[in-house]
């Protein structure tokens, strides 16, 4: 979907409020230390998590289905990550089991269909103590902007910016169906995170910090497998 504005969505992220001063901040801060760890970055677009990754020590691989996104993601990082064009609708076949210490999905759950069938590939390629940090739309949020029933489950399409011809197609749904796919992969939730700001975008977006004090824009958390059942 990116593929068509790839390049105006970049130059967007890497300086806006809800991308640099609030998302990156929160998933990045569930991520914890990487120093050493090998991460796979997932929907990697166009090098942020990346770039942040390896410069706090990580090893990094990923995907993203956009072309564009993988060229200028591997020019972000002067080639020291191992990214690629991949559908993440398909298994990670180039990715060996149990080798990822750190899954990073950062703003792309909610476009995948078959999201358990995701959720239960990045649990294949984790080491047994590793974890998936992922970020997604609150389901509040999409709520409030669609109306209807907050439980309704279904493919929305629009535009990602109301100021922008950029448009998407994504899921809605609840926070009990959300946790519920997490659950089928075979995943427990450790940490649940309802960003805040970061205290910069007072000064530099007083607006988009005045509405995401009020009201969470995203949700975040980090996952782990599941302890066998006794």
């Amino acid at each position: 979907m990116y593929e068509r504005f790839a390049h105006e969505y970049a130059v967007h992220a890497e300086d806006s409020a809800y991308n640099a001063l609030y998302d990156r901040p929160a998933v990045l801060g569930l991520a914890g230390d990487v120093a050493g760890a090998s991460v796979f970055d997932a929907a990697c677009g166009p090098g942020l998590y990346a770039a942040e990754l390896l410069d706090r020590g990580a090893r990094v691989a990923g995907c993203d289905v956009s072309p564009t996104f993988v060229e200028m993601a591997l020019a972000r990082t002067d080639g020291h990550a191992d990214l690629r064009v991949h559908d993440l609708s398909q298994p990670l076949t180039w990715v060996p089991d149990g080798s990822c210490d750190l899954v990073v999905l950062a703003l792309a759950l909610h476009y995948i269909d078959d999201r358990v069938a995701l959720l239960s590939e990045f649990r294949r390629i984790l080491d047994p103590g590793g974890a998936v940090v992922l970020s997604t739309e609150h389901p509040t949020m999409s709520w409030m902007r669609l109306g209807g029933s907050y439980f309704t489950q279904e493919p929305v399409e629009e535009s990602l910016s109301p100021d922008r011809d950029w448009p998407i197609r994504a899921w809605r749904r609840s926070l009990t169906s959300i946790c519920a796919e997490f659950r089928a992969a075979g995943f427990v939730i450790e940490e649940l995170l309802e960003p805040r700001p970061v205290p910069e975008m007072a000064d530099r977006y007083p607006e988009d910090h005045a509405k995401l004090e009020a009201l969470p824009a995203f949700i975040a958390f980090r996952l782990i497998p599941a302890p066998p059942r006794p």
